[in-house]
């Protein structure tokens, strides 16, 4: 069974999470696009004109760590527990684990 590692959490090693769970990532999937929209009429004149470059950074945040975009399999190898652990954006995004973190050096 993939349950069968013990269930305490072991806040010295990293705890993968799911980045469309939370409160901001949801609010910036879900009113991003109205953003653009209205900028140049509420916000240009205060904080300059809209930087196309935007699109990408939310665009990769949006995708960081989901698993259609790339993934490694990690196995404990003590009771061979697998799980998929998304790749991030990295550099752009330090907020989720990468790969090479996890190979012993």
């Amino acid at each position: 069974m993939l349950n069968e590692c013990p269930t305490v959490i072991d806040f010295d090693v990293y705890q993968p999470r799911n980045p469309k769970a939370s409160s901001y990532y949801r609010c910036v999937e879900e009113h991003f696009e109205q953003l653009e929209t209205v900028w140049d009429e509420r916000y240009q004149r205060r904080f300059g004109f809209w930087r196309p470059y935007v699109m990408d950074v939310i665009q990769r945040y949006l995708d960081c760590g989901d698993l259609h975009f790339g993934f490694a399999r990690v196995k404990c190898e003590d009771c061979g527990h697998e799980y998929l652990l998304a790749f991030s954006c990295y550099p752009y995004c330090t907020s989720f684990a990468r790969p090479e973190a996890f190979v012993e050096k």
